[in-house]
């Protein structure tokens, strides 16, 4: 126990809840190695008197045998007071007198007489939280609380063993989960990540019972942690977080307070930021003018280059107070991805460019416009929880991806690295650009169609021509056979549908040659019409979520009730690509069993997967509805189930309607407590983006 360094350790004292005061009792009979015994524990009432008091001081100072007080607090001030002053008495008298007494109260020691006048005799043991508990927490949410604690456990080399508590568990499931990982905490330490739970009491009593004996039983199970193992808690800090101030928090002082990025701590074993960097460095030189930059030419580069050349594109237009570490995953991934596509076509390779600054001024467009990209949603996001939590109004629409607001232009790598140049008017494209085009078209004969198929007018583009636009992305209706009621797609040689009812006969191009493929694409989108239609709004919409799925990023769509959240998602998916989706509709009735039993399904169905292309998505529709949010974030975002590694083939994406500051009308009946509350805020049922479609 971590101790006030006290010289005699005569009192020892817990602080507990009413809940937990039976745990505390046998908790100090364990520690002192004294058996349990109903005649040793002397429970206060408001009818306490000091006749009572003064007898139970005489036998624990003079039968050398341990006593506990309950509920002290309760004692009247002058009882109080003469507590204080005779068991003062008796030590001036004896000095040596051995004894010792434990003491349980189930309030703040805070403004106590008694404990205050004890605590002056300095002969209080205070049992507070095990020096091996570690406290993190940050000034906002992803400020990066998690990777702290990873690489401070790594530093150790100890194993990091996580585990997530949140939402409406079960204690005798926790408690078996925790027992399972007993081996490995033997020689790791455990990393608690604390979200928003339904029972706050319940999560305050495991945690007290963890953190100062090291093991707890609620229902039917017992659990322990061991004694040496260090003990990380990350604490939720989203705007309605009220984690801190469970009554255990007030006594623990944070060990970590992340209030900034911390660019020191950069994880440089991680190959996407190396990658990233290289590319950067390789920019910044102007050795990509002369030469291609591919992974057998990357350095090692130190913490500090890799800071220096991430920085340069990733911090302008940001406030430096709200950067996240969030930010920088996605503009590493995105970038990563990229610059991959950028090395891989062949349109961009240095052997193909007539002139090597107009390879190097492509990049440099390619590096400046799409970092916009990379940031605006989260962006968005932080603007709107600061004003969450200082009560300033936001306009919802500011946030929305939108067609007339990007800016003129936006670069996307297809799965076969070809590049989808999106400029929303021809003379927004760069004349270096119209130039290097032109040079690669007149060697294929083919300048003509150079200014209709790089870079088409998008304002005067219909249905048919955005989709045969999405289509590039994976070339699904150029040689595959398509069912024409689900459409998915199959080798050309299969003649019927496996997976629908659907009797009809597959259909598919006449011929390879370019018109037939192209014929039949729109062929396609006339069906497809039918049910949804494309604009420019949400084909630049899709293209962004594609762009971030491809650079393993979660997508998160946030937008109004019924304006084609989930309808998006499902063209996307199932008809422009070819990837299985599984919708999961989220309530308040949803438990974190539930979603849990869903997972394993999922992770049981991709496990199945034959083709190494093949992706399940999984949406989670109106996931801000359910106390376990906590849990599906762990999903989407850190991408683990209870701490377990969540296979790659799985895409997650989440919809939900944005936040409404409520009402003065719903905040004056808020204490009916009919539905579902969220302190000064409330969750409605949709998405953020606008979005049109049939």
């Amino acid at each position: 126990m971590q101790k006030e360094n006290l010289k005699n350790e005569k009192i020892l004292l817990v602080e507990t809840t009413n809940e937990g005061i039976l745990r505390a009792i046998l908790s100090l009979f364990k520690k002192t190695k004294n058996s349990v015994h109903i005649r040793h524990l002397f429970y206060c009432t408001t009818r306490t008197n000091w006749i009572q008091i003064r007898g139970f001081i005489y036998r624990c100072f003079y039968s050398q045998s341990f006593h506990q007080l309950i509920r002290p607090e309760i004692l009247s001030q002058s009882v109080q007071d003469q507590f204080a002053r005779l068991l003062r008495s008796l030590i001036e008298d004896k000095s040596d007198q051995n004894f010792r007494i434990g003491i349980i109260i189930a309030t703040t020691i805070r403004n106590q007489h008694l404990i205050n006048g004890l605590r002056s005799m300095r002969i209080v043991d205070i049992l507070h939280m095990n020096k091996n508990c570690i406290l993190v927490t940050s000034r906002i949410p992803g400020l990066g609380k998690s990777t702290i604690i990873r690489q401070t456990i790594k530093k150790s080399n100890k194993k990091d063993v996580k585990f997530p508590i949140y939402g409406d568990f079960d204690v005798d499931t926790l408690a078996e989960r925790l027992r399972s990982k007993y081996s490995q905490l033997q020689t790791g330490a455990i990393h608690l990540d604390i979200g928003t739970t339904a029972n706050r009491q319940q999560l305050n009593e495991i945690l007290y019972c963890l953190l100062l004996f090291r093991d707890f039983r609620f229902g039917y199970v017992t659990v322990s942690v061991p004694a040496e193992t260090i003990v990380y808690i990350e604490l939720d800090a989203s705007p309605d977080a009220t984690l801190n101030e469970l009554p255990l928090f007030q006594h623990i002082t944070p060990s970590i307070i992340v209030e900034k990025v911390d660019w020191t701590s950069l994880n440089i074993g991680n190959k996407e930021i190396q990658a990233v960097a290289n590319y950067l460095k390789a920019i910044h030189t102007k050795a990509l003018m002369k030469q291609d930059v591919n992974p057998s030419m990357f350095q090692n580069l130190d913490v500090k280059t890799c800071s220096r050349l991430i920085q340069g594109p990733f911090l302008p237009k940001k406030d430096d107070n709200y950067i996240a570490s969030t930010q920088l995953p996605i503009f590493v991934a995105v970038f990563h991805r990229l610059f991959t596509g950028f090395s891989h076509c062949s349109y961009f390779l240095v052997g193909s460019v007539p002139e090597p600054q107009l390879r190097f001024d492509r990049v440099q467009i390619l590096l400046a416009s799409s970092n916009q990209f990379t940031s605006l949603s989260v962006e968005a996001v932080r603007k709107q929880q600061r004003s969450a939590a200082s009560g300033e109004p936001t306009t919802f629409s500011d946030a929305i991806v939108r067609w007339d607001t990007i800016q003129p232009f936006t670069l996307v790598f297809t799965v076969s690295d070809e590049p989808l140049f999106v400029y929303k008017k021809p003379t927004d494209v760069p004349q270096a650009l119209v130039k290097y085009f032109k040079f690669c078209y007149d060697a294929l004969g083919q300048n003509s169609m150079m200014q209709t198929t790089m870079f088409p007018n998008y304002i005067t583009l219909g249905h048919d021509k955005l989709f045969l636009k999405l289509d590039s992305l994976s070339r699904k209706y150029f040689k595959k056979s398509i069912c024409p009621k689900c459409f998915r797609q199959y080798d050309f040689k299969q003649q019927k549908c496996d997976k629908c009812l659907s009797k009809d006969t597959l259909i598919l191009p006449k011929s390879f040659d370019h018109k037939d493929v192209e014929q039949f694409q729109f062929d396609i989108a006339k069906k497809l019409e039918t049910d949804y239609v494309l604009t420019r709004d949400n084909f630049i919409k899709m293209l962004l979520i594609y762009m971030r799925i491809q650079s393993g990023i979660p997508v998160l769509i946030m937008g109004e009730t019924g304006c084609g959240k989930t309808s998006l998602i499902q063209f996307l998916c199932q008809k422009v690509l070819d990837e299985d989706l599984e919708i999961f509709s989220i309530h308040a009735g949803v438990t974190a069993d539930i979603i849990i039993n869903k997972m394993n399904n999922c992770i049981h169905k991709v496990q199945t997967y034959t083709n190494k292309e093949k992706r399940l998505w999984i949406i989670f529709n109106e996931f801000n509805t359910t106390p376990n949010i906590g849990l599906l974030k762990e999903i989407m975002c850190e991408r683990t189930l209870l701490g377990e590694s969540l296979p790659d083939k799985m895409v997650f994406l989440g919809a939900c309607n944005p936040w409404r500051q409520k009402t003065t009308k719903i905040l004056r009946n808020d204490n009916v407590y009919v539905g579902l509350r969220k302190n000064r805020y409330a969750m409605g049922v949709g998405v953020g983006c606008e979005f049109k479609g049939k």
